[in-house]
């Protein structure tokens, strides 16, 4: 077989331009690596003004709830995972749950009008949210600033506006149609009919008071008084299940953190509703059928890849949800003596079918990730959705905040997949109070008892795939963080039984190897709004003197930003925001020539 030529960050990447416009930043003082520049800087500013990395975190998710309304949120849920300088770990779950009124057959009986209700848009789709609560969680258990003071960005940010970027303007005019069906968020993000123009000021009254209300009260300024009373009576106006005991009963949980080892490292990630233990699998067969059979980049270490992520999705779809009900067997994932027998099912000259797995069961990549590090070496990683692009295109009248549709996520009819193409067993059905099953997974890799990556990724169900494949990358490879998250991807998702590979990121001797394994290999669906790729990573990297190295992903177009020092001008780049703040007489950009070599195959 031809080698593969692996593109990297020396090589044109198809939706972000050449790669000479990637840029990738270093510094001793902290780092901010997330999808959205205006929010970064927050996080950065909140970094020079003492605060640690849990406060920039907390800054940074309630500014790109105002700059990044694809995915930053109010009105949503998501995954925390910190570690500390002393090396605690905190993660917090502050995942949607199924409003009171929910039943297992919402979405399979007709209503009194005869209509199956959505659970991917509409009233129905939208579960309790969970943002302000796990945000708040957070900062009572690793905060050093005040509230308020993480809040005040956001707001004058919603109040005064902000500068319209590219990407935002971009990822508006995207979602028009969908936007345009709800009065009051096409008043909100279409004046005139139009996304907002890039370069003009976009102002958010509505969510300046929302966030105003949090400010002052916690969040009992949401979950109750003025607001909560305005969610519910919006929400009995147009038909949706919310109400103010839903909000006030809901809570955000701590809970254990998933580790295992890998290549002499310890990985962090978060247990289920989330997709951790699935990944936690995918690295433990990985440990079983013998590293080295992965370590090259060509078809044959893709096939054991493939059967990999098809097994630990297989057992995701059957095995994880709320943990709270019953069935959740988040054991499985690590059980040596099963994963000894699964891994003795891959042959290592033929794909299986996924029908022929025992155990069978009958994206619209909108999510939002971002890392940070602080000067003492505390990390924080945060993925956080709406679910769909714009969740459910619904904005709360009269609080400017978007609501989730995240009750897709659900196994809501036997045997039918969702949006993302996922068919999840029953332990993921729906109930009163459950939390759905998620597939994000933000990631922690620690190694000579400090951090040393911090990471994660948007993409829906190919959330797992693309953190295992840069766990390949860069514990496995030995890669940069910036050659690992450039380097091309794929999924497996067990059903539909087919590989799919970023769109014209593969030479034809990998695929047709796959093929010739007897893999169903497909391109990544193409469209405006992902032309074909996988996942947008965000991570940051400990360099050998301590300093830091933060990345952006390279596949999203748009605006990015480098922090330097005070008096230096800053770099624009093509994918997210990548501040990074230094002390003076620190390190300079790391540039693409001096950025490491690029990958290319093992001989």
């Amino acid at each position: 077989m031809k080698k593969l030529l692996w593109l990297c960050a020396g090589l044109l990447l198809c939706a972000a331009g050449p790669a000479e416009d990637l840029r990738v930043s270093r510094g001793a003082g902290g780092a901010v690596a997330s999808e959205e520049e205006t929010a970064a800087r927050v996080g950065i500013e909140i970094l020079k003004k003492g605060g640690n990395a849990t406060d920039a975190a907390v800054a940074v998710s309630f500014a790109l709830a105002v700059t990044w309304p694809e995915a930053g949120n109010l009105g949503g849920g998501g995954f925390w995972l910190s570690r500390d300088p002393s090396g605690k770990v905190l993660v917090v779950d502050y995942r949607e749950v199924a409003p009171r009124e929910a039943r297992r057959d919402l979405y399979i009986r007709p209503n009194a009008r005869g209509i199956v209700p959505s659970a991917a848009e509409g009233p129905l789709a939208t579960g309790v949210p969970g943002t302000v609560a796990g945000l708040a969680l957070a900062h009572r258990r690793g905060g050093r600033l005040r509230w308020r003071d993480l809040l005040e960005p956001a707001i004058r940010l919603a109040r005064d506006g902000f500068v319209m970027t590219e990407n935002t303007s971009a990822s508006i005019a995207w979602n028009r149609e969908r936007l345009l069906r709800d009065p009051e968020t096409a008043r909100i993000f279409l004046p005139g009919g139009a996304a907002p123009a890039p370069g003009s000021t976009f102002r958010q009254p509505d969510l300046a008071a929302t966030l105003t209300a949090i400010r002052d009260r916690g969040e009992d300024g949401f979950y109750r008084g003025s607001v909560a009373r305005s969610i519910e009576e919006g929400q009995r106006r147009t038909g949706g299940l919310i109400s103010r005991g839903d909000l006030a009963r809901y809570e955000a949980k701590t809970r254990p953190p998933v580790r295992f080892r890998f290549e002499n490292a310890e990985v962090l990630t978060t247990p289920a509703p989330s997709s951790g233990p699935a990944l936690a699998e995918m690295v433990l067969l990985t440990n079983l059928v013998g590293p080295d059979k992965l370590r090259p980049r060509d078809a044959s270490s893709a096939h054991w890849a493939v059967e990999i992520e098809k097994r630990a999705y297989r057992d995701r779809n059957r095995y994880l949800g709320d943990p709270a009900f019953g069935g959740v067997r988040q054991n499985l994932f690590t059980d040596v003596t099963r994963l000894r027998a699964i891994a003795a099912s891959i042959r290592p000259d033929r794909a299986t079918a996924t029908k022929d797995l025992r155990g069978a069961e009958s994206d619209k990549p909108s999510t939002t990730h971002f890392s940070i590090v602080d000067s003492a070496g505390g990390a924080v990683s945060v993925t956080t959705t709406l679910n769909d692009s714009f969740g459910n295109a619904r904005v709360a009248p009269g609080l400017g905040f978007l609501w989730n549709d995240e009750m897709d996520d659900f196994a809501t009819r036997p045997g039918q997949k969702n949006m993302y193409g996922l068919v999840q067993g029953k332990v993921n059905a729906v109930a009163p109070g459950k939390r759905m099953l998620s597939a994000m997974c933000p990631i922690i890799v620690v190694s000579g008892g400090r951090v040393a990556f911090v990471w994660g990724t948007p993409g829906g169900s190919t959330i797992p795939t693309t953190n295992y494949q840069l766990l390949l990358g860069t514990l496995l490879r030995h890669e940069t963080l910036e050659a690992a998250v450039a380097a091309p991807r794929f999924h497996q998702q067990d059903l539909p039984d087919t590989v799919q590979y970023e769109r014209g990121r593969f030479e034809p001797d990998w695929t047709e190897g796959l093929r010739r394994l007897g893999h169903t290999v497909v391109e990544r669906e193409n469209s405006i709004y992902n032309s074909g790729l996988i996942g947008r990573v965000h991570g940051i990297a400990r360099n050998p003197d301590g300093s830091w190295t933060a990345v952006a992903d390279p596949r999203r177009s748009g605006a990015g930003l480098v922090v330097r020092p005070a008096d230096a001008s800053p770099v624009v780049r093509p994918a997210g925001a990548n501040p990074v703040v230094r002390p003076a007489g620190a390190n300079p950009v790391v540039r693409p020539a001096d950025a490491g070599p690029v990958v290319r195959p093992t001989p």
